[in-house]
């Protein structure tokens, strides 16, 4: 049965969450958009989609319970996201886990390198395969890859996180020298600087009380990205013109040190 009877566009973001992924999917359903969000936890993907219907209409946003550590699973929700929205026209894949506190390689276990390497990258991949079909018979589509400093640099306690982050940057040069001739425009977004959300923006407005620097407090956007901010390039990757496409773009605040540089 369908659920998109006006036949919208879709897009579908993996590893939807509080902070990026709600914001890009807000900013492309005010663009006429209807969204399928992809993630695990049920209660969260409900609160984001009841927001996003409650705001731009009953119907823009629809949620599939997704594990990504599981390619069924990751197969599963994109087929019935084509039986229920149709074929999938922007894929934005912003899952990504890590650990807020670093472990050494020796003090890494093998079952959590695996599982955050699948969630990572191996998510990404069959995400991938599950839309190009569709994209390739029409001509076009966007597919849009989360990266992370730890994506260009590995850093120590990160052993369970940059692999795959290494990975995902592969992948979306792989997807751009095979596809971008047919129509596919795959573009990777390095997100070089903490993101104002929950985690990050509350423990770091909490550190800046204790260090007794308020003027951060009363400059929050110089030095902590805004998710509604950041998925406005998200939608400037997906209209730019295919005479000036961008592979990857990296973003930090105005007085974020370059973390990737080496």
């Amino acid at each position: 049965m369908s659920h998109n009877t006006q036949k919208k566009p879709v897009i579908a973001v993996v590893g939807a969450g509080p902070g990026i992924g709600e914001a890009v999917a807000r900013r492309f359903v005010a663009e006429g958009f209807v969204v399928a969000l992809l993630a695990r936890t049920e209660d969260k993907l409900q609160t984001m989609a009841t927001g996003i219907d409650n705001d731009h209409g009953k119907g823009t946003a629809r949620y599939y319970i997704t594990d990504l550590r599981h390619e069924d699973s990751v197969k599963s929700s994109f087929a019935s996201i084509k039986a229920e929205l149709g074929a999938v026209n922007v894929l934005v894949y912003n899952a990504g886990a890590r650990r807020v506190n670093g472990r050494s390689i020796l003090d890494t276990s093998s079952e959590e390198f695996e599982n955050f390497t699948k969630i990572n990258l191996f998510g990404a991949f069959w995400s991938t395969k599950c839309v190009l079909p569709d994209m390739l018979a029409s001509g076009k589509g966007t597919i849009l890859y989360t990266g992370a400093t730890g994506g260009l640099r590995g850093s120590a306690g990160l052993s369970s996180f940059s692999p795959g982050k290494f990975g995902l940057r592969s992948l979306s040069q792989i997807v751009t020298r095979e596809y971008q001739e047919k129509g596919i425009h795959a573009a990777h977004i390095i997100v070089d600087t903490p993101v104002d959300g929950k985690l990050i923006g509350g423990w770091s407005r909490r550190q800046w009380q204790r260090q007794g620097e308020p003027e951060k407090l009363e400059d929050v956007e110089s030095h902590l990205s805004q998710p509604a901010d950041l998925a406005q390039i998200y939608w400037f990757l997906h209209t730019q013109p295919r005479s000036a496409w961008t592979q990857e773009l990296d973003v930090r605040a105005q007085k974020v040190s370059m973390f990737s540089k080496l």
